[in-house]
């Protein structure tokens, strides 16, 4: 199957334009940056001359675009950002839960994502590190929890219910640091039924920063020993409450 990605170094150069000119802050500019620099190429292996359908994608972004521009009418500060990602990072997932999944290991797709279609996000959601000349590193696609994408491609999938819903996503108030540090960039993120039931904790048992950071080490140890990724969400639950009453009653 054929499909886009952009070279590191081309996302490092639209960062830099978006950083010095405020007119390239822009879904045209985004746009024809994207078709000018991306590459098109093959999955590994594969023959096919079918191309990777993003229609579902445009759509997202449009949608995401839409929301961005009516929250740049009103105060910055009453804005919940958090909040805000996780209420469309499922319109995200659902838009690519059909990519094959040697597209989605590949991080110049993301690149290509983060100009192509979520530049506007990025540019509103990041605007202290623009401010800061500090950007790049939201469309480099290096890490999970820096490409904003692929951040709420992997939260909204990591909580998704049997339903296909999202509801556990926008589920823990002020949750950044539980979403970052705790689910996105740790193995708990690809064990469902693990990451559904500490969220559904979370939002309803809230742990201050110190304990769950606790409780969330515990969980890590135990990966050691047992793999999670079969169990269902009573298993889940019962191991996450042990390894709380254990931090709590050390």
């Amino acid at each position: 199957m054929k499909y886009r990605f952009l070279h590191k170094n081309d996302s490092i150069f639209f960062s830099a334009e978006v950083t010095a000119n405020p007119e390239s802050r822009s879904a045209d500019y985004a746009l024809q940056f994207s078709i000018k620099s991306c590459t098109l190429t093959d999955t590994p292996g594969s023959r096919s001359e079918s191309a990777l359908d993003l229609s579902k994608l445009e759509k997202a972004s449009s949608d995401i675009q839409e929301k961005v521009a009516a929250l740049q009418k009103i105060p910055r500060k009453s804005i919940n950002l958090d909040k805000l990602e996780g209420e469309i990072c499922g319109i995200v997932h659902r838009s690519l839960k059909d990519v094959p999944t040697e597209i989605l290991d590949d991080p110049g797709f993301w690149r290509f994502l983060s100009v192509r279609y979520f530049s506007d996000f990025i540019l509103f959601r990041e605007q202290t590190a623009l401010k800061a000349g500090n950007i790049a590193k939201y469309f480099l696609a290096e890490n999970s929890t820096e490409s904003i994408p692929l951040r709420l491609y992997i939260r909204a999938q990591a909580v998704m219910d049997d339903k296909g819903g999202y509801a556990l996503a926008e589920a823990v108030p002020e949750g950044t640091d539980f979403w970052r540090s705790h689910i996105i960039r740790v193995r708990t993120g690809r064990a469902r039924a693990l990451a559904q039931s500490f969220a559904q904790l979370q939002s309803t048992k809230r742990m201050n920063t110190d304990l769950l950071r606790k409780v969330a080490r515990g969980m890590n140890r135990r990966w050691s020993n047992v793999l999670f990724f079969d169990y269902d969400r009573k298993e889940a639950t019962r191991l996450i409450n042990e390894v709380k009453s254990t931090v709590d009653n050390p």
